[in-house]
């Protein structure tokens, strides 16, 4: 089969590869679509622990059409979408119900082979069949949403409350959807591309702000009166990072979600943090919120076909890397 393989920290190559063997507990799958995520980027620069060489990808579905001894829960022909993320079940945070903090957690596409090749072997427990409504196109953001998801629910959103975004990528622009429905009464984004603003603006924000042309801290608090209640942060740079946490009103509430490198470092004053009563939150992937980011795609809550940039066959996969990495690109998906 082809499939792409990052062989080593900046050396991608589309191969042949033998076709993998189902085992038992699991199904193969005919991938369709996967969605490029900036991890796959950061993957391919060494900026993320992966193990190498190793077929990435973690955002897709496809169809079942083998099943492994002792599968039951699917069928041949089903239409599934993957939760990438695997845990033990035993360690010490699985038995407190904080599976995504697992001590011995693996990923698909991060720690092995995932869905940038034509087949490919996933346990079936982390199969979710896809709605009829639900495209396999949709399938590849469920897993980008259902991390959303979780993000949404750290910053406890109120019907009412006012959310600023900062960055708006994909992920973004499903968090702004998200603040939406989850009851915001003002969903502002910030992006120094401006189509990435115009497009927000249609999806779900009432408004969108330019951070090289203004102070998006000041421009928030004039917005509001007082500052954002939550501000989520998309970007994973220190210094948006920094612009989050001065953004927020007194007694707001900073999610940090985007993906920083690791050794970034951002400068905190204790006694802001202190009198401003700020709560400064991680949100880390997607424990069970997988089948309610399908729910909330079959039922037409979150639009993502508008986040799609391009359609790239797997041959084309180091052009997907490059378009991904860009910075003006939104979501491409590698398949059909």
């Amino acid at each position: 089969m082809l499939a792409a393989q990052i062989v080593a920290p900046g050396d991608a190559q589309v191969i042949e590869l033998p076709e993998p063997a189902c085992g038992a507990g699991q199904v193969k799958l005919a991938v369709a679509w996967c969605g490029v995520c900036g991890t796959d980027v950061h993957i391919l620069h060494g900026g993320f622990r992966a193990d190498y060489p190793l077929t990435p990808g973690h955002e897709f579905g496809g169809t079942v059409v083998e099943l492994g001894a002792g599968v039951t829960s699917l069928a041949l022909g089903d239409r599934v979408a993957i939760d990438p993320n695997i845990t033990c079940g035993a360690c010490p945070f699985c038995r407190r119900g904080l599976v995504h903090l697992c001590e011995r957690l693996t990923a698909v596409g991060v720690n092995q082979p995932g869905g940038f090749a034509e087949r490919c072997v996933v346990p079936a427990a982390q199969c979710y069949r896809l709605p009829e409504s639900v495209s396999f196109e949709q399938a590849a953001f469920c897993e980008p949403l259902a991390c959303c998801v979780h993000g949404v629910d750290r910053a406890a959103i109120a019907p009412g409350e006012r959310v600023l975004v900062v960055g708006a990528g994909p992920i973004g622009l499903l968090m702004a959807q998200l603040a939406r429905a989850a009851g915001a009464a003002w969903v502002a984004i910030s992006d120094p591309v401006a189509a990435k603003r115009a497009l927000g603006l249609k999806l779900a924000a009432d408004q969108a702000f330019d951070p090289q042309t203004c102070d998006l801290a000041e421009a928030a608090r004039a917005a509001t009166g007082i500052g954002p209640d939550v501000v989520i942060e998309c970007v994973g740079r220190a210094e948006t990072v920094a612009t989050a946490l001065s953004s927020a009103r007194r007694g707001g509430r900073v999610v940090l979600f985007g993906v920083a490198p690791k050794d970034a470092q951002v400068p905190i004053a204790p006694y802001e943090v202190f009198l401003n009563e700020l709560t400064v939150l991680g949100s880390y992937i997607n424990p069970f919120t997988h089948q309610r980011a399908l729910d909330l795609l079959a039922g037409g809550r979150v639009r993502v076909e508008p986040l799609i940039s391009a359609h790239l066959a797997l041959d084309e996969f180091g052009e997907a890397l490059s378009l991904a990495g860009s910075g003006q690109a939104m979501k491409v998906l590698v398949g059909q």
